[in-house]
């Protein structure tokens, strides 16, 4: 059809418009939401076949912003919902302010090639998903019930695009599946000789890792699934876990016979998201699936689902599953116990004397083209001898802070050139010495304060407890803790005010006053909008 026809016979074919049915489900039963579009977009545009995908796989609109096809937005024959918002501007990196617009419910004209369609893209909310709805006219030998030859080609063209064929991209699942290079570009930076951890276990990871992938026919010869799972945990964030599965991934992506996939997931809230973490891993086996902080990933709500996942009817041979946490104890039982899941766990403990050591060796190979900062050998273990139970994060935190400091302080003109290797004087003629004395201090109490937060905010035993949906009403109490400002909402609380709760930006309590409010209902909402789910809490 020509260009100024193309979209006239299929808007002429009715005057019903999909928005009044999208209006009617968005205020109703929101049961099966591809199923009732489906049909209405059939009864409003009866001579096409109608086809839906996820709003993701393919991403219509992104291929053609990329410049692979057109699309315009149709307000005149369709009704549109949207979000508006502003967006700050930057000027240091050059970022104007400007509007951003979330569009829930949206019709467009879209030509790719010489072919025209007409696409739905619907957003009905985390729990129901985004959907793409491609509408055309039925080819040769097509009706308007079939698949149309038209719209597989441009799926799969457009697939084609989203994903690459090359491997130098990983995986990542952040409420649904996209191919990253910039996290293939950081983990070819992740070398093992950059991880500062025994020697032996990383000949142990690396081996596991290796043997497992390469005995899919021991597996077999034994009768046994070829699958495997482990654990990373440590006491705190920052301890090497998170470099160790990179490390790890680089050296997968080494191999290459045959070629194995990383799939790493950011974040899973929901049942439907456990579902296509594992319907993607089994597509793409063998792979390694990387689970990081398993513990906000496998929750109450989850629990079954990912232990039917691992443990149901369906085929998961050739999936590594590496999971880490900084919190085992927290972990269920079923997920920590059970060795059919996850048979091997590896504890990243606070770094020893001789780590920390390395470490700030590690710091001064970094630094010995600088000439400004005078960084002997004995720094090293002078560092290393005050900065006991500090984990990797907070000594990289001390010595940036330091070098920031010390570069914040200094003109041109006040620059001292040194050998990086001259050991002569006293430890306070350095002024890195010097600064980072200060630096550990201050990192020290702040360790001490969190440590106090935690102390307060585990959860007691029953007799110890305020069950905020059993009590009719309770005095004002005070629970010492800090962090980010929550709002407290507990239920049938008695008489008061309401007051804030604070937590971390980890979800860790740390200082702050609950005062108990008066016919407010809910969970406790952070301040970005997630949910921390704390049922009892100690009055103190």
């Amino acid at each position: 059809m020509a260009d100024k026809d193309a979209f006239t016979l299929i808007n002429e074919a009715s005057h019903h418009k999909v928005y009044d049915d999208y209006d009617t489900l968005s205020s109703g039963h929101l049961i099966d939401p591809q199923t009732f579009l489906t049909a209405a977009l059939r009864r409003a545009y009866p001579e096409l076949a109608v086809t839906c995908t996820s709003a993701r796989n393919p991403a219509l609109l992104d291929f053609a912003a990329a410049g692979h096809a057109t699309f315009e937005l149709d307000t005149n024959e369709e009704s549109i919902n949207r979000v508006r918002g502003y967006i700050p501007g930057n000027a240091r990196y050059g970022r104007k302010e400007g509007l951003y617009e979330i569009r829930l419910f949206a019709k467009y004209n879209y030509r790719w090639g010489s072919e025209f369609f007409i696409v739905y893209v619907v957003n009905m909310g985390i729990n129901y998903g985004a959907y793409n709805f491609i509408l055309k006219e039925p080819g040769t030998n097509e009706t308007t019930l079939s698949s149309t030859k038209v719209v597989e080609e441009l799926i799969m063209t457009c697939g084609k695009w989203q994903y690459p064929v090359d491997n130098d991209f990983i995986y990542v699942y952040d409420g649904y599946w996209r191919a990253s290079k910039p996290l293939w570009e950081q983990v070819q930076k992740a070398e093992w000789d950059d991880v500062i951890l025994n020697e032996d276990m990383k000949k142990t990871l690396v081996d596991l890792m290796t043997k497992f992938f390469d005995s899919e026919d021991i597996y077999k010869d034994l009768g046994v699934p070829w699958k495997r799972g482990v654990i990373f945990h440590g006491p705190a964030e920052g301890n090497g876990k998170t470099i160790s599965i990179k490390a790890l991934m680089h050296s997968l992506s080494n191999r290459t016979s045959p070629t194995i996939p990383a799939l790493y997931v950011k974040s899973a809230t929901s049942i439907y998201s456990i579902r296509s973490i594992f319907l993607q891993a089994r597509a793409m086996a063998p792979c390694m699936l990387i689970l990081e902080d398993i513990d906000t990933i496998v929750t109450a709500n989850s629990r079954s689902y990912f232990f039917n996942e691992v443990d149901g009817l369906e085929n998961n041979d050739g999936i590594f599953m590496v999971a880490s946490t900084n919190h085992l104890d927290r972990l269920d039982p079923g997920l920590s116990s059970r060795p059919s899941r996850f048979d091997r766990k590896y504890l990243f403990p606070l770094p020893s004397e001789h780590e920390r050591v390395l470490y700030c060796e590690y710091w001064r190979q970094k630094l010995r083209g600088k000439p400004s900062i005078r960084f002997p050998r004995k720094l090293c273990g002078a560092i290393a001898g005050i900065t006991d139970a500090f984990s990797f994060a907070y000594l990289q935190e001390a010595f940036v802070a330091t070098l920031l400091t010390i570069a914040g302080n200094r003109s041109a003109e006040s620059i001292r050139g040194g050998d990086g290797d001259d050991e002569g004087g006293d430890l306070d003629d350095y002024e890195l010495w010097r600064e980072m004395k200060k630096q550990v201090k201050a990192l020290r109490n702040d360790m001490h304060n969190n440590q106090t937060v935690a102390a307060a905010v585990e959860l007691p035993e029953e007799r110890n407890c305020y069950d905020a949906a059993a009590q009719d009403s309770a005095p004002t109490s005070a629970l010492t803790i800090g962090g980010n400002e929550l709002m407290v909402r507990g239920k049938d609380m008695g008489h008061g005010s309401s007051g804030p709760v604070i937590f971390d930006r980890d979800g860790e309590a740390s200082t702050a006053t609950i005062k108990h409010g008066a016919g407010n209902d809910g969970p406790l909402f952070a301040s970005d909008g997630n949910i921390v789910d704390v049922s009892r809490l100690a009055l103190k």
